[in-house]
């Protein structure tokens, strides 16, 4: 009886240690169709961005995603990325943010979209001293005093 021979689908996470640490310029070609159709640029681009210091490169890449197709997306990671083993700790969104409805109000009317839209603005601003600064601008313009930014659950000072 002959044993029939079963070639494994990549997942994500193979997709992953390929982008960070194998980085085969080769790969793509390699996979099959099924496992093409696992490389999810949304969820590749969210456990790069849990390292810090690609935050940045992610995010900017990002921008793109209706232009940059699956094998193009790979290949840029793989090429600009440092080569090496990556720990990349998914972070779960925990409770959503207790937010004063002033601040929501006033965010929502300077970024000119919806309350749920403006609350993933607000999670992704408070990543970087430079997102805090943006928030600080925007209720600064609003007339917000200093002594009112205690009320928000993250430091503007």
């Amino acid at each position: 009886m002959k044993k029939k021979l079963t070639i494994k689908k990549q997942g994500l996470f193979d997709h992953l240690n390929e982008i960070t640490a194998v980085q085969n310029p080769d790969y793509w070609d390699s996979l099959t169709e099924e496992s093409q159709k696992t490389y999810q640029t949304y969820m590749i681009n969210r456990f790069l961005s849990m390292k810090i210091e690609w935050i940045d490169f992610v995010n900017d890449v990002q921008k793109y995603w209706d232009v940059i197709k699956d094998r193009e997306h790979y290949k840029l990671f793989s090429d600009v990325l440092p080569k090496g083993r990556q720990f990349l700790k998914y972070t779960k969104k925990e409770n959503e943010m207790a937010l004063p409805h002033w601040f929501v109000n006033i965010m929502t009317k300077h970024y000119e979209c919806s309350t749920t839209e403006v609350k993933g603005y607000i999670e992704t601003l408070i990543l970087t001293e430079q997102g805090v600064l943006e928030i600080r601008e925007v209720i600064t313009k609003y007339g917000v005093e200093p002594k009112k930014w205690k009320e928000l659950p993250f430091n503007l000072l």
